[in-house]
């Protein structure tokens, strides 16, 4: 009796899983970025407005960031006070790690969020 080959080509459902799981990814981000605008400092605005998520698609990933030149002393100086006593502009209740705390919060629901759609996703391509 003869052996019967089968071939399953699943190149189309990695590159579903790719393009779903990079939407899941995006979403999430934009989930953290917003949590994040709740604990920036705030004065002028600048920073809060120079949040931004960037997709690479090539890398499978996103990154978000805030792109102004105080941005990294912002979010790492433990020192600075929020509000600054001597900025009466400033908001009370933002702080330092502005970013690394909300990603930490959210990261487990944000990898899970990718994994339920690509699963949903997938199975939805019999």
């Amino acid at each position: 009796m003869a052996r019967k080959k089968t071939w399953f080509d699943a190149g189309p459902a990695r590159d579903l899983a790719r393009r779903v799981a990079m939407q899941a990814l995006h979403d999430g981000a934009e989930a953290i970025l917003t949590e994040s605008l709740k604990e920036v400092p705030l004065a002028t605005g600048a920073l809060a407005r120079s949040g931004t998520v960037t997709d690479v698609p090539k890398e499978t990933a996103v990154y978000i960031s805030y792109n102004t030149p105080y941005a990294l002393r912002q979010h790492e100086d433990l020192t600075l006070r929020h509000p600054d006593p001597r900025n009466p502009i400033s908001t009370p209740g933002r702080k330092a790690k502005y970013l690394e705390d909300p990603f930490n919060r959210l990261k487990a629901k944000v990898m899970n969020l990718v994994r339920l759609r690509v699963k949903k996703a997938l199975k939805g391509t019999k």
